[in-house]
C-alpha cells in the first residue's frame, strides 16, 4: 500500500472526460496514478471521501484505492462534560447561596 499524498480531479477537454489523478508517495519519491471516473459526481465523491478520511492509502496490486476514517465516542465525551458542569455549577450555586446569605445578614 502506498500512501495517497493528495488527490487531483481532472476534466480533459478534448477527450471529454472525467479522471482523478494519486499524488503518492513510495521510497520518498511522489508518483502519479491516473484514473478515469464516470462524471464529476464521481470525482467529488472521491475528492470528499480523501478529505474526510484519517488515512487513505492506494494498492497497487488491486488497484484499489482505500480511504479510513476514525471516529470519537462522542457518548463518552459528553457524559464527562456534563459531570464537569454539573460539578461547576454546584460549586457555583454554593457560592451563591453564601453570598445571598452573607446580604441577608445584618450588618453592624
Amino acid at each position: 500500500m502506498l500512501a495517497i499524498q493528495g488527490l487531483k480531479c481532472i476534466y480533459d477537454t478534448t477527450g471529454k472526460g472525467w479522471s482523478i489523478e494519486l499524488v503518492l508517495r513510495a521510497d520518498g519519491e511522489d508518483a502519479v496514478r491516473r484514473f478515469d471516473v464516470g462524471g464529476a459526481e464521481d470525482a467529488e465523491l472521491l475528492i470528499e471521501a480523501f478529505e474526510d478520511s484519517s488515512a487513505s492509502a492506494f494498492d497497487p496490486e488491486t488497484g484499489e484505492i482505500v480511504f479510513g476514517y476514525e471516529y470519537l465516542d462522542l457518548d463518552e465525551e459528553d457524559g464527562d462534560d456534563d459531570e464537569d458542569e454539573e460539578a461547576d455549577g454546584s460549586e457555583e450555586d454554593d457560592e451563591d447561596s453564601e453570598a445571598s446569605d452573607e446580604d441577608e445578614r445584618p450588618k453592624g
